[in-house]
């Protein structure tokens, strides 16, 4: 089954696809998309798609 959901992450300097993808693997065993949906000082929003 392929889930949906929005998820924050902390926001570092010089963010890149690797830091992303590191701190969504800690969460989720199964990525299948994600998407930066917004940014804040602190924050980055992801919409994922992930299999469970």
């Amino acid at each position: 089954m392929i889930k949906s959901d929005i998820v924050k992450i902390e926001k570092i300097d010089n963010f890149d696809n690797n830091y992303v993808e590191q701190e969504l693997a800690k969460k989720f065993a199964n990525i299948v998309r994600w998407a930066i949906v917004d940014v804040t000082e602190k924050d980055l929003t992801l919409s994922i798609s992930y299999e469970m």
